[in-house]
């Protein structure tokens, strides 16, 4: 549905939603803005408890790329972009992943990753959550990888 805000030459304000245009005058627009700012800016409680649930199960996931098999972190890193690397290193527990990352990075990877993890020393829960979720899809594919490698050496 479209939204649209304007003025008419009597200078009162017309909001479209949609089909429906709705005449307002400047004290009830004012109060409509205060409204949708106060709704946009304020989080739940609910909403808070459901981040932190998802930090925590990111944070294992991230710990337990760091038990993957070297081919597989080789084939891994080059397929995420420089952030979600960056994030999924930070969720880690202990610097495991960091060095295993490092490890099987090429000498110029390993340089920017580096650069990378020094220029991304802040990154917001929201972010790391918004990264994390990215990079579900390929850690559960590196997962599949390390399982079938594990079979095959049996």
């Amino acid at each position: 549905m479209e939204i649209s805000a304007s003025r008419n030459h009597t200078g009162e304000y017309l909001l479209e939603i949609g089909p429906v245009t709705f005449t307002l005058p400047v004290d009830v627009i004012s109060a409509l803005q205060q409204v949708v700012d106060q709704r946009l800016n304020q989080n739940s409680s609910a909403d808070d408890e459901n981040l932190k649930r998802k930090l925590v199960a990111y944070r294992v996931l991230a710990s337990k790329m760091t038990g993957v098999d070297d081919r597989i972190v080789q084939k891994f890193a080059p397929k995420v972009t420089p952030e979600q690397l960056v994030t999924i290193v930070r969720m880690a527990e202990g610097d495991g992943l960091y060095q295993k990352i490092v490890k099987n990075l090429s000498k110029q990877n390993r340089r920017q990753f580096e650069e990378d993890y020094e220029a991304m020393d802040k990154i917001t829960e929201h972010n790391a959550c918004l990264h994390m979720e990215q990079l579900v899809p390929l850690i559960k594919s590196a997962a599949q990888e390390q399982k079938e490698l594990l079979e095959s050496m049996r």
